[in-house]
This record gives structure tokens, sequence and C-alpha cells, in this order.
């Protein structure tokens, strides 16, 4: 973000530098509306795979692993991503604007992972804005240690999500899901 000039991505794209503020008031409006697209995928992606049809630590996984998969298929998210992060612990104004789109999107996750409970028959004890939260600050914990440690194991991704499924279950008087 902070190598890349407004001329610089103009040009890369094909447009004029005033074709760029035709459409996006800064550097950093575009780059949040390109965190609004990505989010709006995951929320997207998150809805198919959690089916409520099946196993509900099978669907935990693949929902973290498929949420592991495109985060590495996409590296150079996975590091715009964390400069993101970084200039908003720098800067107040684009801090609100970034916390308000992580806030929106465990928002829209919230009806998913409700959803997902009624469809598989689960009284959650814990709302899902809540879950919502833990699991993108689990994914956000796990990100940044790969970023330390690249060569960390992604199956213990899909294995955290499938214990804080056992856990939400726990929590909510369920059987235990199969491990």
């Amino acid at each position: 973000m902070h190598g890349a000039s407004i001329d610089r991505i103009a040009a890369d794209a094909g447009y004029t530098k005033g074709a760029f503020y035709a459409h996006f008031a800064s550097k950093e409006d575009m780059f949040l509306t390109l965190l609004d697209e990505h989010f709006a995928a995951e929320v997207a992606r998150l809805d198919t795979v959690l089916e409520g049809t099946g196993d509900p630590a099978r669907e935990a996984r693949a929902a973290a692993e498929g949420f592991l998969a495109r985060v590495d298929s996409e590296p150079e998210w996975r590091g715009l991503y964390r400069e993101l992060a970084a200039h908003a612990g720098r800067n107040e104004s684009f801090r609100e604007q970034f916390a308000a789109r992580e806030r929106d999107l465990r928002e829209r996750m919230a009806p998913v992972l409700e959803r997902w409970a009624s469809d598989l028959g689960a009284t959650p004890a814990v709302p899902a804005r809540d879950v919502a939260a833990m699991t993108m600050f689990m994914a956000d914990g796990f990100l940044l240690g790969r970023t330390i440690e690249p060569y960390l194991d992604s199956a213990l991704y899909g294995r955290m999500f499938e214990v804080f499924l056992h856990g939400l279950m726990a929590v909510s008087g369920m059987p235990a899901p199969v491990a």
C-alpha cells in the first residue's frame, strides 16, 4: 500500500489519475474497497460451505481449511491485509474505517452462523456475533503465526476450528461431534 503511488496504480490498471479519483477519494479508499470485496466473497464462501446437512465438525473444518486455502492462493492479499492492519494501528482515521469493515464482516457472518446452527438443530449458548468475532480473531492469530513461522502445518488450523466447535457444543449442552 505504501509503496504504490496513485499514478502507478492508475497506470497499472490502464486508467488515468483522474479516472482513479472519479472512483476513489484516496489510495486508502481504494484499498478499503478491495477489503469490502474480499470480505463479501468470504461471507458467500462461508455460507456455501456451512451447509448444515452433515457432520458439524467436518463442516467447521472444511470452512476453516477453505479459508486458509484461499488465503494461501493469494499471498499478495495476505501481505496487503497485514499492511492494512499495521496502517490502521498507526492512523486513527484509517483505523476507524478498517474497524468498521471488520465489524461489518462479523455482522454479515452472524446470520450465516445462526442459519447453520438452526439447520443443525442447535441452540447456541454463545451469540453468533461473538462466535464470528472469535473465528476472526483465531484466523488473524493463525495467519500472524504463519507470518513468523511460514512452515506451520495448515492442518492445525482446521483442527483448531474443530476443537473450537467442540467447545461451543459443550457450552450449549449438545453432544460432541465425532472427532
